[in-house]
């Protein structure tokens, strides 16, 4: 059980959680406010600090939010983040993944229908977002050689940070997942 209030739209009395919530609601695309957001309305500024970190790490940029997503479903599944995983995994659905993908993504990574080029990324962002002291040049030159750029790189880094830190924080709270 969730060791915080999930505080619902309609529960809502802060002006800054439902300005929040409304962003949320006609950004994000998923039709709902996931917990992980309503779980962090008790604090009005860190409810907004953390979507705006999401937001511009995510939904803005160049690299495309379905292999941010990637990135995420891999170190959440590497963390063994159930409540990121499966929200993030409905995410990839929700933006048209194929289930072939989602399914070999998770159970056989190799075997996955990707092309090379997103399954480097995917690997680079892994390695940033759980053992961030292993990447060295190499991986860098790598993706500098498969054409990404240095904002391209630095937006996988920082998807990996978002996504590592989202782990701790849902799993810290023993976060429930949302119904969809």
């Amino acid at each position: 059980m969730t060791h915080f209030p999930i505080v619902e739209y309609d529960q809502a009395t802060d002006p800054k959680v439902k300005e929040v919530y409304d962003q949320i609601l006609s950004e994000l695309g998923f039709g709902i406010i996931p917990n992980i957001f309503k779980s962090m309305a008790i604090k009005p500024d860190i409810l907004e600090a953390n979507w705006k970190k999401f937001r511009s790490t995510m939904l803005q940029g160049d690299v495309p939010r379905l292999l941010k997503e990637m990135v995420g479903v891999a170190i959440s599944q590497s963390n063994n983040s159930v409540y990121v995983l499966k929200v993030h995994l409905h995410g990839l659905s929700a933006l048209g993944m194929s289930e072939e993908v989602l399914s070999t993504l998770v159970s056989n990574f190799d075997a996955c229908p990707l092309p090379a080029r997103e399954k480097e990324v995917i690997k680079f962002g892994l390695l940033a977002g759980t053992n961030p002291l292993g990447l060295n040049e190499s991986h860098y030159q790598n993706l500098m050689d498969l054409g990404l750029d240095q904002l391209e790189i630095f937006e996988i880094v920082a998807a990996a940070d978002l996504f590592a830190s989202l782990n701790r924080y849902t799993d810290a709270i023993d976060l429930e997942i949302d119904v969809f």
